[in-house]
């Protein structure tokens, strides 16, 4: 039964009595908790980091692109391993162009890379804003931007403005992704207006590159990869006319910089359309295609996951295992609690499929995964107390991320970015183990078929 308010601390009962029902006028706003916590250091569950594999991964990767330029994809806190440690092994590979998908990754990247444009030789691109997103910081940090309609031109002219920049930008065109980016017609209808910025004494914009995102680049010699860069090369020719005309005052057409590679395109298409690749999940170690290992790659997995037994008990015949009792076993055995659940990224869609891997064995995770906790079947295995638990490993240390995807029918993409911020980021370089690793700090919350030479141009930083 709940108790009366006269009962509870910090209640005044005539101050209840007296005040009329519904919201109060005036109501003070709640005081801010301050910050987001983004790391917490010593939790059971560790996402162990080789920086020296993506060092390896970028330069196998950017000695397959050349002479196109490798630009690393690091969004979503670099895929969930960690932004800071992935930055600093991509430079160590030569990496000088990062890309991110929002503002306030490009601001964390800025904070890491330096935020004087004039000072920092990094190059920073971001492309998913909206209408409401200010500008005006990204301009100021010389952060180049996606523009993918004539609106978000304008709202890059505003902020270029008001921060006294010129702004660099690289125009989308949706070649058939149907996500961001202009359809030809709409590029067509938006070129009069680019034109009409060249007559902007401030020039408050230059055009450096133009781009597109392939859909089945995963699936080799699928024409629609060809299809999609036709589509490119049709508004290329006509962006080119554009700045021809605009004597250079919207940008130099030589320089032109043309992208589409992803992952996938990057390590098939020979030779690899555009002047730079952007690449993401194969830096990190991880196959784009089906049924090619990153090790027929020549990749390095990254990130390994790993955990602790919490519990050993001993179990009859008839005993369920976790919410909904999914699992009986059928003969007496043992079960082995891990630390570990849906909050910390493992998958629950996996329970009763997956598997971990403890002194090398395998041993099936049985019931639903809870939210911090999983079960496993040991039987009569040699497992103890404290013993290390590899949820993800590279294939062999303990299960790949490709068979978490298909354990929770997904892809290993989201395995490895669903990895949760609870988990913390160690990192392991060249020649470390565990015991001498590093461990990440988060951001400061301040801080905020077809293909030929008409695709690589290049760009500079000018």
């Amino acid at each position: 039964m709940t108790a009366p308010d006269a009962a509870r601390p910090g209640t005044d009962p005539a101050a209840r009595t007296s005040t009329p029902p519904g919201p109060t006028p005036h109501a003070a706003a709640p005081s801010p908790v301050g910050p987001p916590v983004v790391s917490f250091p010593g939790t059971v569950v560790q996402a162990r980091i080789d920086t020296g594999a993506i060092t390896h991964n970028a330069a196998t990767i950017a000695a397959r692109v050349a002479p196109a330029t490798l630009l690393s994809v690091v969004k979503a806190d670099a895929y969930g391993h960690g932004l800071a440690a992935v930055v600093d092994a991509c430079r160590a590979a030569g990496v000088a162009d990062f890309g991110v998908a929002t503002v306030p990754e490009a601001l964390q990247l800025a904070a890491l890379l330096g935020e004087d444009p004039a000072v920092r030789r990094e190059r920073i691109l971001c492309w998913l804003y909206d209408d409401r997103t200010d500008l005006t910081a990204c301009a100021r940090a010389g952060i180049e931007l996606g523009v993918s309609t004539a609106g978000a031109l304008r709202q890059v002219i505003r902020a270029a403005e008001a921060s006294g920049r010129t702004v660099r930008v690289h125009l989308k065109i949706d070649t058939g992704l149907g996500r961001n980016g202009f359809t030809p017609e709409a590029f067509t209808a938006f070129l009069p207006e680019l034109a009409e910025a060249a007559a902007r004494t401030a020039g408050p914009v230059v055009v450096v590159g133009i781009m597109t995102h392939l859909a089945n680049a995963d699936v080799i010699g699928d024409p629609e990869t060809g299809n999609q860069l036709a589509v490119l090369d049709g508004a290329r020719e006509q962006l080119v006319s554009v700045l021809e005309s605009a004597g250079g005052a919207l940008g130099d057409p030589a320089a032109l910089l043309v992208h589409a590679a992803n992952s996938p395109a990057a390590l098939s298409l020979d030779p690899v359309p555009g002047g730079l690749a952007r690449v993401g999940l194969s830096t990190y170690g991880l196959s784009p295609f089906e049924g090619r290992t990153a090790a027929e790659l020549g990749l390095r997995p990254a990130m390994s996951l790993v955990s602790r037994v919490l519990a050993v008990k001993d179990v009859p015949a008839g005993h369920g295992a976790s919410y909904g009792l999914t699992y009986t076993c059928t003969e007496p055995t043992r079960f082995a609690l891990v630390a570990g659940g849906y909050a910390d990224g493992i998958p629950r869609a996996a329970s009763n499929r997956a598997q971990v891997s403890i002194r090398g064995r395998r041993y099936p995770v049985v019931g639903r995964v809870a939210m911090d906790q999983m079960i496993l079947d040991i039987g009569p295995g040699p497992v103890e107390i404290d013993d290390e638990v590899v949820i993800i490993g590279d294939g062999t240390t303990g299960p790949g991320a490709e068979e978490w995807a298909a354990w929770a029918d997904t892809v290993n993409y989201e395995i490895v970015t669903r990895i949760g911020p609870r988990v913390e980021r160690v990192v392991i370089g060249a020649g470390q183990d565990a015991t001498s690793a590093v461990r990440q700090g988060g951001i400061p919350s301040s801080a905020v078929a077809g293909v030929d030479d008409r695709f690589r141009g290049r760009g500079h930083r000018g």
